[in-house]
């Protein structure tokens, strides 16, 4: 993870779920809070970036956008929607059981933090020392502050999260707590993703992992190479040398159960479908919930 500079990743992710959400029929499945906060922050990043908000906000430039980024590696756009979706379902039901406090990894610029956090659940989000003084400065400007939402900087590759958390004041080990990997894994080592995961279970003794999971071997070669280099060409790299068998058995090598799995092909029947896109969700991509 690259600590001393923008996350481009993270930004075209905004950027797309952006210009997505003007589709009605997309836009409908989220709050107008989650929209607006992805609005702002469009218009907050940098100038080379932000010019997007106003040429998405046309129909033209929209269709335009989709059919590009489809030609190039089809489900890539669905996929975000569905991240967002059902990640935002799946914390809601954790904050609806016991789930008391949310620890974000690799938060980038994810709006759950900003627009859950409230007396009865406190969020941390993770994230790169750039990346959370670019965060820091968004949250002031557009009023997301929030005494029970805290951004704390960490590079996972060289800093331990239990060094992190441990002396943060707001920080309860003994909470009921969610850990939500979304994106986060892929771009770590196998060594690091370890140490991460052990990191995690002596943090806090009674915990959930969220996490997402794309298996690049069931891309063909073509698109396969067109998403790793499409990462590569914004300065990162995807690292986890690991399938979806080899990862769940990573999983559980650390003492972890699958407890649900999101295919690819269940986002499309049951979300996709609804809003009337004949759009695939990229093959490969699943969101694993573990205990």
């Amino acid at each position: 993870m690259a600590s001393h500079k923008l996350s481009y990743t993270a930004s075209y992710i905004a950027i797309k779920f952006y210009g997505l959400t003007l589709h009605e029929r997309i836009g409908n499945h989220f709050s107008t809070a989650t929209k607006n906060f992805y609005r702002n922050l469009v218009a907050f990043l940098p100038s080379h970036l932000s010019w997007y908000q106003n040429s998405l906000s046309k129909s033209f430039w929209r269709k335009l956008f989709i059919a590009s980024e489809e030609l190039l590696l089809p489900g890539d756009l669905m996929h975000i929607i569905c991240r967002k979706y059902y990640i935002e379902q799946l914390i809601d039901e954790a904050l609806s059981e016991d789930v008391s406090q949310v620890v974000v990894l690799g938060a980038g610029f994810d709006h759950n933090g900003a627009l859950k956090a409230n007396e009865k659940a406190t969020f941390f989000d993770i994230d790169t020392p750039y990346m959370v003084e670019q965060k820091e400065d968004f949250l002031r400007d557009f009023g997301y502050k929030n005494s029970n939402y805290h951004v704390c900087s960490i590079d996972v590759e060289e800093q331990n999260l239990v060094d992190v958390l441990t002396y943060h004041p707001d920080f309860d080990s003994n909470k009921p707590t969610l850990y939500l990997a979304e994106g986060f894994f892929d771009y770590l080592s196998l060594s690091t993703a370890k140490q991460v995961l052990e990191q995690i279970r002596s943090l806090t003794p009674h915990h959930q992992l969220i996490t997402t999971l794309f298996a690049l071997e069931e891309l063909n070669f073509f698109y396969r190479s067109s998403f790793t280099s499409g990462v590569a060409m914004v300065g990162e790299t995807l690292k986890l040398p690991l399938n979806r068998t080899e990862f769940i058995q990573l999983m559980k090598d650390h003492k972890y159960t699958l407890q649900q799995e999101i295919s690819h092909q269940q986002m499309y029947d049951d979300l996709v479908c609804s809003t009337g896109l004949k759009l695939p969700v990229m093959k490969g991509f699943y969101i694993l919930t573990f205990k």
